[in-house]
């Protein structure tokens, strides 16, 4: 009888010990241990079938300021460069502009002097000269007059009625159609005189030519990026082909502008740094490329596949460098953007 009463009493502690143990943890309770859950993701989109097809809709979600408490778009840790800090570099980039057009005068000179003698050789070295320096003015904005003047001095037949054969065509490639083609030398020698003309009067134009901030900044990084659509390519150049040479001209006209806005970017977030070093990278291909050809720049289609790898390499960089440039000289707070409502779009069928 002792024994039986002891076996019970050990399953009563036994199953008192389950019950305690259950009852931590909530079973039989009638109550759930609350957890914390793990918010959703938010979903790109979401598709909701209906019928007839013409019902169905997509909603498109923003991400955009979807964490609870973040800001729309994240505030600039940079103040605004004031707009009056652009006066000096503008003011000499002008100046350097102009200085560029002078020597493109005495280019012309030397053009006129090789056209006369109906020197074929002389008179396209002579416009490879010219060409050079007109590209340097890479960073002037041109409006009014003074595009009117760039038009007649560097413009393309490309919309003339007529293409190269319209009245209209006329400056740096209206000789270079005349040189790299079958006409006399001599016969281009009134296209020349009109240009040195033209350049004459950009030049004297050109340093009432407005250049607002923006548009300083930005064309750090877009005159190599013309450069590669519209000289690498040989649209611009389609018979002389000295889309590199164009290209180093660009070059040199943006060194000047990253001179001028060095005070302003040495305190930017450490961009000067970045864009010195692609810079330097971009000038040794081109020196590379010299030394490859006889101590000038090749045409474009004196480039080996290797070197136009390699120049576009260098290039590139010079450019992903570049692009920092504008933002990092805003004159202006960034605008915060708000976020983008949910959209309902209906699905075509």
């Amino acid at each position: 009888m002792t024994q039986r009463w002891t076996l019970v009493l050990e399953a009563l502690l036994v199953a008192l010990g389950v019950f305690v143990i259950f009852t931590a943890l909530g079973v039989g309770s009638g109550q759930r241990q609350t957890r914390t859950a793990a918010p959703e993701p938010v979903p790109l989109g979401i598709y909701r079938a209906r019928a007839p097809h013409v019902l169905s809709a997509l909603v498109l979600n923003s991400i955009q300021g979807a964490v609870s408490g973040a800001a729309s778009t994240p505030p600039s840790e940079l103040r605004p460069v004031s707009a009056s800090g652009f006066r000096a570099p503008v003011a000499a980039y002008r100046a350097y502009s102009v200085g560029q057009l002078r020597l493109m005068e005495g280019r012309i000179a030397r053009l006129e002097d090789a056209l006369q003698a109906n020197d074929r050789a002389g008179a396209q070295a002579a416009w490879r000269g010219a060409y050079s320096r007109y590209l340097r003015l890479g960073a002037v904005y041109l409006a009014g007059d003074v595009a009117t003047l760039n038009q007649e001095i560097n413009g393309n037949p490309g919309g003339l009625q007529g293409g190269a054969a319209s009245p209209a065509f006329s400056g740096l490639h209206r000789i270079e159609y005349g040189l790299w083609g079958t006409a006399q030398p001599r016969s281009l020698l009134p296209w020349a005189r009109k240009l040195a003309t033209d350049v004459g009067k950009l030049r004297v134009a050109l340093p009432q030519v407005s250049i607002t901030p923006l548009e300083y900044a930005t064309r750090a990084h877009e005159i190599l990026e013309d450069a590669a659509r519209d000289l690498l390519s040989g649209t611009d150049v389609p018979l002389s082909g000295e889309g590199v040479l164009g290209t180093y001209s660009g070059f040199e006209a943006t060194k000047q502008i990253v001179h001028t806005l060095r005070a302003l970017l040495g305190v930017r977030e450490g961009v000067i740094g970045v864009v010195d070093t692609e810079l330097a990278a971009l000038e040794a291909r081109f020196a590379a490329l010299s030394s490859a050809h006889g101590g000038l720049l090749p045409t474009n289609t004196e480039l080996s596949r290797r070197q136009s790898e390699q120049l576009d390499g260098a290039l590139s960089g010079a450019l992903e460098a570049l692009a920092q440039v504008p933002g990092t000289l805003e004159t202006e707070a960034t605008p915060q953007i708000p976020p983008i409502s949910k959209l309902d779009a209906k699905i075509d069928p």
